[in-house]
């Protein structure tokens, strides 16, 4: 196939292409939006853009909202939504970005969801020469002394949170519960980790290496997964400003994305 009939074959149809823009301005907005925004977010001229809205509206794609006459998106549209919200894997929606974080970065990758006993390793992929850890898949994370588990303690709802530290001091120490005051503590630093939107740890649990890890979220807001970046003190960056924080930051942002979330990357 020589040039030109390839490029014939790739041409696509520019109304569907500049109705996908449109209906992209639409999902963008937590509120419906007036012509004179859908137009500033497209660069289209309202009159250009008001014909493309009809037929977006006859198809359901698009409705508009009384008493304003604003836009949103319609119901078809919604119905798409969720048909490929029921579709989604993040585990599966993660396997890529697991890969790509240990290629980018040259640093240990571990996945981790919560469990019946709590956060647990459920993929891990390690660079060219991986650190020699007892961290390996199945590994339940310590809510307190791990940035992995005190993530999931940040964002996870609090009484599920109490019932696996108290689970964590059981299998630990045999004891059944923190104490009230090392309790407050630990609630104040998950109430930091959500401000920042992220947490670290500098050579604890393990000494001489250091961890970063993000959240993942589903299209509701809750967390669905942690990403969790390990390597050796000596060459691994722990600031926020690093470029493994913002590595990590953008390919978790970039995740919950595709996984329907649609709030701040930092903070919760």
């Amino acid at each position: 196939m020589d040039t030109e009939s390839t490029e014939k074959a790739q041409r696509g149809i520019q109304s569907v292409e500049v109705g996908s823009e449109i209906l992209s301005a639409l999902t963008q907005s937590d509120t419906p939006m007036p012509l004179k925004e859908i137009a500033r977010v497209t660069g289209m001229a309202p009159a250009k853009l008001f014909p493309y809205l009809v037929s977006l509206i006859k198809l359901q794609l698009v409705q508009r909202v009384e008493p304003s006459g604003d836009y949103a998106p319609g119901s078809l549209a919604l119905r798409l939504g969720l048909y490929g919200l029921q579709r989604l894997n993040p585990l599966r929606e993660a396997e890529s970005d697991v890969l790509a974080l240990a290629s980018r970065t040259g640093q240990s990758v571990f996945l981790t969801t919560w469990g019946p006993n709590g956060p647990v390793v459920v993929r891990q992929e390690d660079p060219s020469y991986p650190l020699h850890l007892t961290l390996r898949v199945g590994t339940i994370m310590s809510l307190v002394n791990t940035a992995t588990g005190r993530l999931f303690g940040a964002y996870m709802p609090e009484q599920m949170v109490l019932k696996a530290l108290t689970d964590e001091g059981m299998r630990l120490s045999g004891a059944t519960s923190l104490k009230a005051a090392d309790k407050q503590l630990l609630f104040r630093e998950y109430a930091k980790i959500r401000d920042v939107g992220m947490t670290r740890t500098s050579g604890k649990p393990l000494p001489g290496v250091n961890a970063i890890a993000a959240p993942v979220f589903l299209f509701n807001g809750t967390i669905a997964l942690a990403l969790t970046l390990v390597g050796p003190a000596g060459t691994f960056d722990v600031r926020w400003d690093g470029e493994l924080a913002k590595t990590l930051r953008q390919t978790a942002a970039e995740l919950s994305y595709r996984l329907g979330y649609s709030g701040p990357v930092t903070g919760h």
